[in-house]
């Protein structure tokens, strides 16, 4: 808004802001008919009215995290230094020594006082660098239930209800972080997610910064930076964009309270072969005593995880077909869509997608499958 060039302009602004009376308000209105510069400042407010009341589409919870974290990020960031720390020394050096010098050339006599020196060193004292703290934070809600404990490396923290915002810093080798409820568990390596549970059931994960493990209802999901991850039943998860699924070891779902939490399974967690091929054993027993439904979602997951999009579209058709009421059968005519997407069939991932919105009125991919079928 430009600066405002006549005296009565304090008045137009107390006219918008209601603080005249009608006496004044018709003088002003009669006055700015006639200055030009109070009725372009009039025309300038109404704007900025109209801005400010103009509908704002809501942030997602997901938008309102991210934000939060970058304002407190923003907060602790430290300025960066215009010259490298050790310049600036040897620039000092360099100016005392020359000093020195011409001093002794002049004959200016005496050397400097011992009482002056310190004025000196504390006029050119270089302030020091604060290390910003990176332990491991917890934010509750204020609804949360939750306990924390740690010993020999490993920090769990058992949620029962409400949520967890978590800060986790970067782990050293053999430390571990665990979120657990009693029907699943949440584990990272450095990074910044949300928990949330319900009476001990997890609920639902989004992850803003790193990437975070799930394991639950015998599959073991990695959700990557800007993803999320929730709940949908007894054996079934709904997975936004950023997510991969992963064929979770010993094909439990969550192990018993008491029980040592089990080991990643994504790869690249410094397991050893030999430890790979017993979880490999594990998995392949569970499978052979679990339900029919759970080993063929199963297979369409390791199918999908493997890159083999075709055969994990196919094997997802068959689950749906085969077990229309399970609870994984949302998932299962969603993913059906995203894998013939990533195969190349574009036009058979759109007819997947528009028949999953069809078939599915409370879907809870509607919003992905209309992107996929171009609605």
């Amino acid at each position: 808004m430009r600066a405002p060039e006549c005296p009565k302009a304090a008045l137009v602004e107390a006219l918008h802001s209601g603080r005249s009376g009608p006496p004044e308000a018709a003088a002003v209105e009669r006055h700015a008919a006639e200055c030009a510069a109070c009725a372009a400042l009039a025309r300038d407010i109404e704007r900025i009215g109209e801005a400010v009341r103009a509908p704002r589409e809501p942030a997602t919870p997901l938008e309102h995290q991210r934000a939060r974290l970058a304002l407190l990020r923003r907060a602790t960031e430290l300025p960066p230094s215009r010259a490298p720390w050790g310049g600036a020394r040897l620039a000092l050096a360099g100016a005392a020594l020359a000093l020195a010098a011409a001093l002794v050339w002049s004959g200016a006599g005496e050397a400097l006082r011992p009482a002056e020196q310190p004025a000196i060193a504390l006029r050119f004292q270089l302030p020091p660098r604060l290390a910003p703290d990176r332990g491991t934070t917890l934010r509750p809600s204020v609804d949360a239930r939750f306990e924390r404990e740690t010993r020999a490396g490993l920090d769990v923290v058992t949620l029962t209800d409400g949520a967890l915002d978590v800060t986790v810093r970067r782990l050293a080798a053999g430390e571990r972080f665990i979120v657990r409820t009693t029907d699943a568990e949440v584990e990272v390596r450095g990074t910044v997610f949300r928990v949330e549970a319900e009476r001990g059931h997890i609920r639902g994960v989004s992850v803003s910064e790193g990437k975070v493990e799930v394991r639950y209802a015998g599959l073991s999901t990695m959700i990557l930076s800007g993803g999320s991850w929730r709940a949908t039943g007894g054996a079934g998860a709904a997975a936004l964009p950023g997510v991969v699924f992963l064929p979770a070891p010993g094909g439990s779902a969550a192990p018993s309270p008491g029980a040592e939490p089990s080991a990643p399974a994504a790869q690249g967690q410094g397991a050893p072969p030999a430890a790979a091929v017993e979880r490999k054993r594990a998995a392949s027993g569970a499978a052979s005593s679990s339900s029919p439904a759970t080993r063929k979602f199963a297979e369409a997951m390791q199918s999908l995880a493997r890159g083999d999009y075709t055969r994990s579209a196919e094997q997802l058709e068959a689950f749906s077909v085969a077990h229309p009421g399970d609870a994984r059968a949302d998932e299962a005519d969603y993913l059906r869509a995203i894998a013939l997407q990533r195969a190349g069939r574009t036009a058979e991932a759109a007819a997947a997608a528009r028949r999953y919105l069809a078939r599915r009125p409370k879907g809870a991919h509607r919003a992905e499958a209309k992107k996929i079928a171009g609605n």
